[in-house]
């Protein structure tokens, strides 16, 4: 498959796109970091599928019984700001623990990366919206098909962004980086957690 410009992109094109990020995500990584988007492009697709993955959960969790203390959340604008920012964090993480083993990533096409694999999560949220409609009892179990397959798609992706060769240390790779952000984080917030105004 040949990149083209995404705006001559047809169904096809994104079809072959998602069916190699199953297939061959380490292959689907290297191509989609090296993406040729403009920044301005870049940037839309960033808040497009900040917003898709805000609505999905939203969406979830009103058809599931709903969303206790839902008047408490945050205005839509908040969380969309919050799910940029996490994005860009991430990518900027993705870079920075890629290159401590030796990847050769950059954050553009970190930022990619990030991109497409929320937009690949945002389908399968939207699969599993379908089933929980359909047929109920499937929901549970598309929960667990799609967490594994985030999982192995997402280890595909980071190794093709930094040319890294096993996938499977790349996912170990992947949890170390998670732990020890999620640590630095909690201990910059927790100065600011249970302060009461």
């Amino acid at each position: 498959m040949s990149w083209r410009d995404e705006r001559d992109m047809d169904r096809n094109d994104w079809l072959g796109l998602i069916g190699e990020a199953v297939r061959d995500p380490r292959r689907n990584g290297q191509r989609i970091a090296g993406w040729p988007m403009a920044g301005s492009t870049l940037a839309e697709a960033l808040v497009l599928v900040s917003a898709l993955a805000i609505l999905g959960v939203h969406v979830v969790l009103l058809l599931g019984g709903g969303i206790p203390g839902l008047a408490e959340f945050p205005a839509p604008f908040v969380l969309l700001a919050v799910q940029v920012a996490v994005m860009l964090l991430l990518a900027g993480a993705m870079v920075v623990a890629g290159r401590i083993f030796g990847g050769a990533g950059d954050f553009g096409g970190a930022l990619r990366i990030m991109i497409w694999l929320q937009a690949l999560m945002v389908l399968m949220q939207a699969a599993q919206l379908l089933a929980l409609l359909v047929l109920p009892p499937l929901a549970g179990l598309l929960s667990l098909v799609s967490l594994g397959a985030v999982g192995w798609i997402a280890s595909g992706l980071v190794a093709g962004l930094h040319g890294f060769r096993s996938l499977g240390l790349t996912f170990l790779g992947i949890l170390a980086s998670m732990l020890v952000l999620g640590l630095v984080l909690s201990l910059l917030l927790a100065p600011f957690v249970g302060v009461q105004p």
